[in-house]
């Protein structure tokens, strides 16, 4: 995460590409933690920042790809003017998260339908969730503000 040596500054900006493997989430968890280390970021936010991941990339692993087909999914950190953005680009199905209904919280749980929490989870975790189809690829931004007095 650092660039050069002693006194240089943090990399406001990091990447990674992962293939859409269960096994390869395990590397998204140590950049995270490794980039919310560098920047200070609260444990809550981190937390937060973890459950939506997760969750997006599940989804994109489990539901993106029709096996045996394998794909890159590349995962960008910035951080700048007190939040967090992470951009989510994956080259499986066409698939916006912000057009699914949402769950019916309400409901018996015996009587509820498969599916849905995690899209909820992410916008209830996130300031803002946007998404794109560009180029034939799944763009999903995830914003996290950081409250100056949460440093």
């Amino acid at each position: 995460m650092r660039q050069g040596g002693p006194g240089t500054s943090l990399m406001p900006r990091c990447e990674i590409r992962i293939e859409n493997r269960r096994e390869e989430l395990c590397r998204i968890v140590a950049l995270t933690e490794q980039f919310a280390a560098d920047h200070g970021l609260p444990a809550g936010i981190l937390n937060d920042i973890q459950v939506a991941l997760d969750e997006a990339l599940s989804n994109i692993v489990a539901y993106g790809y029709e096996p045996p087909a394998r794909g890159t999914i590349v995962v960008r950190f910035a951080y700048r003017d007190g939040e967090v953005d992470i951009e989510v680009e994956d080259e499986g199905r066409a698939f916006d998260p912000l057009q699914a209904p949402p769950p019916d919280l309400d409901a018996d749980l015996a009587q509820r339908q498969i599916g849905g929490l995690g899209i909820h989870l992410i916008k209830s975790l996130m300031d803002v969730v946007c998404y794109d189809r560009r180029d034939g690829k799944n763009l999903l931004r995830l914003t996290r503000r950081v409250a100056a007095e949460a440093c």
